[in-house]
């Protein structure tokens, strides 16, 4: 199973590589999903508020580089360390944030960044 998760993992980083956030959410994402943004999961239960949330990031983000650092993969966990520089709504962003994802059935049920 884990190399399962392996490769759609992988499949989820390439395709936050090539712009196509939307598109990997769709497909590797489980309809209970919840997305913690350093803890606070408000507003983000569900397949529902969570396509919000990323629709709100991809129509305001440019991405200029999407670069991963590390990537762990254990039973029903996985992690990936990412170095991002993009532009959000005009102002210039870099930063390096962990995401944390837990599997259910093939599919992320559960994503935390740090």
């Amino acid at each position: 199973m884990s190399s399962n998760i392996r490769t759609n993992l992988e499949a989820i980083i390439k395709g936050i590589q090539e712009h196509k956030i939307l598109e990997v959410f769709e497909k590797y994402y489980h309809a209970d999903i919840v997305m913690f943004e350093k803890g606070d999961s408000t507003n983000r239960i569900g397949k529902d508020a969570n396509r919000k949330a990323e629709e709100g990031f991809v129509n305001n983000a440019t991405i200029h580089e999407a670069k991963v650092l590390k990537v762990l993969v254990d039973g029903n966990n996985s992690a990936y360390e990412m170095y991002m520089d993009f532009t959000y709504g005009g102002h210039k962003v870099q930063k390096t944030q962990w995401a944390l994802q837990e599997w259910k059935d093939g599919l992320v049920i559960k994503e935390e960044f740090f």
